[in-house]
């Protein structure tokens, strides 16, 4: 199943792009039908079509974006999990969100950087 509609998200895609992709190690791929996010090869988050789903964020922050944003659960293959859609109606929401993007993105490469002493 396609989660991520390319055609109806390139605007934000372009939006959430300009910022994410220029941070060092991010790459994106398509992957079980949704835009992924990676650092190195660590996930960051995925877009799918009118939102993101960020990985493993805090409870707090989870909660702060619920409280925020609204959304709904992740479902894949009628399964529903922990990860949270957090709606982008278009470009303008990316800014918004970012920050959330952001500490997910640190967490990781932090996590990275101190296992490879």
């Amino acid at each position: 199943m396609k989660y991520y509609d390319e055609e109806k998200m390139s605007e934000t895609r372009k939006a959430f792009d300009a910022e994410v992709l220029t941070w060092k190690g991010v790459s994106s791929r398509p992957l079980m039908g949704c835009l992924c996010y990676f650092y190195n090869r660590k996930f960051i988050g995925f877009l799918v079509t009118n939102g993101v789903v960020l990985m493993k964020l805090s409870e707090k922050d989870q909660m702060d974006l619920k409280e925020r944003f609204g959304g709904k659960p992740f479902e894949m293959a009628g399964q529903t999990g922990r990860l949270w859609v957090t709606p982008l109606k278009g470009p303008r929401d990316v800014r918004s969100v970012m920050p959330f993007v952001r500490k997910r993105y640190d967490e990781v490469s932090l996590t990275l950087r101190k296992s490879s002493y």
